[in-house]
């Protein structure tokens, strides 16, 4: 028979092996708000890291306007934003380029049986209330046409989520990163629209999805088609608009990602613009759109790591995407989304914590969950966000 005293020393090994397995800021809560864009990604992830780290994350999100603000006045421990600040950012701010994704565009199209192919022009009419049947002659036109699709090289891996083995699909990357184009489908498309009227449905909080969406339109058609979208992207919808769609009876606003989809989800002819998973979610069509090199793109993570892989990485850790670049097989509306950190001047155990989840989300997330539509961020960008992490003190 073990003694009680045998046992008491058992028990304190025992103990102290746990304590030696876990980091030591283990059982910290992260508060954070902001993007909406990153909550399916954050949502099916953070109870893997709980598991792997002991900590638990709180974010609601709230929309990328709301981060930004919650994170200046100093009331979360990070945020999420899809776009920068473009006023009264913190001088003690850091950006880490953690999540990225496409902006599929997606709509309620029951009768049509295949999806739809879209250019920049069409979208920015669409979204400005120019086009408002979807038998328009101009969303025709677009569906009746040689159409270049690029098929990108895959792989299978077999990762771990609660306890039980999953194989997945997912795109293989190259040194920088970027997904790798096999081969190319080129067809003949004529697809019959509908004469059903267009209810467009946009973000009424202040958002990156509406900013990054807006920076597209811009940037997509600038030089002959500039006049279609020529105010510069803002994270208002209406502010940015070319016509005052609050007076447009078939646009109707909602607050968050969730919410707008739902919105196209529940009437026939809608249409919005919001991060990929939303569409999956709400059972809802995503349209291929035209990048510059005059390919038609499906929104997904391989043909978005291609498009930030043509962008400009900044000293701060941004990315600056260039829209009339051709990037052969690149799905123009992807976007990169950041964690924002406090660089210090905050509680040390809450700061390696910060570090460890913004670590965790760049580094198994995407793959963990591929089919949530992230991006998985490898070369030059992931060493950027890398070392813009390090610097949470």
């Amino acid at each position: 028979m073990i003694s009680r005293k045998k046992l008491a020393i058992i028990a304190i090994a025992a103990s102290s092996v746990i304590l030696s397995t876990n980091p030591a800021f283990a059982g910290t809560t992260l508060n954070g708000s902001g993007a909406t864009f990153a909550l399916p990604l954050i949502d099916a992830c953070k109870a893997d890291y709980a598991t792997a780290s002991g900590n638990t994350i709180n974010y609601p999100g709230g929309g990328s306007g709301k981060g930004r603000t919650d994170f200046a006045a100093g009331l979360v421990d990070f945020a999420g934003s899809d776009a920068p600040y473009s006023s009264g950012e913190p001088s003690n701010l850091i950006y880490a380029p953690i999540y990225a994704a496409p902006i599929a565009v997606m709509y309620n199209l029951p009768t049509v049986k295949e999806p739809i192919y879209l250019t920049p022009a069409t979208i920015a009419k669409i979204f400005s209330g120019y086009i408002t049947n979807w038998n328009d002659p101009a969303i025709a036109a677009d569906n009746e046409r040689v159409v270049k699709t690029p098929i990108f090289q895959t792989k299978k891996i077999t990762t771990t989520n609660k306890g039980k083995k999953v194989t997945k699909t997912v795109p293989v990357l190259d040194k920088k990163g970027q997904a790798i184009v096999k081969s190319y489908n080129t067809k003949t498309v004529n697809i019959d629209l509908p004469n059903q009227a267009i209810t467009v449905w946009y973000r009424a909080d202040t958002s990156g999805s509406t900013e990054n969406f807006g920076r597209f339109l811009k940037g997509a058609n600038a030089g002959a088609n500039e006049r279609l979208w020529p105010k510069a992207q803002n994270q208002s919808f209406q502010l940015q608009t070319p016509n005052n769609v609050s007076t447009f009876f078939n646009f109707q606003s909602a607050s968050g990602s969730a919410a707008v989809a739902a919105g196209v989800a529940s009437k026939v002819g809608s249409v919005t613009y919001s991060e990929l998973s939303f569409a999956i979610a709400n059972k809802l069509q995503v349209a291929y759109v035209q990048n510059a090199n005059g390919e038609f793109a499906a929104p997904d993570a391989a043909g978005t790591s291609l498009f930030l892989g043509g962008g400009t990485i900044n000293d701060n850790g941004t990315v600056s995407v260039d829209f009339q670049k051709k990037i052969p097989g690149a799905y123009p509306l992807g976007t990169t989304s950041y964690g924002l950190a406090y660089a210090s001047g905050k509680d040390a155990a809450k700061q390696a914590a910060v570090a460890s989840w913004f670590t965790y989300v760049l580094e198994q997330c995407p793959t963990k969950y591929p089919e949530k539509g992230f991006a998985q961020l490898t070369g030059p960008l992931a060493d950027k966000a890398k070392a813009q992490i390090a610097k949470i003190k």
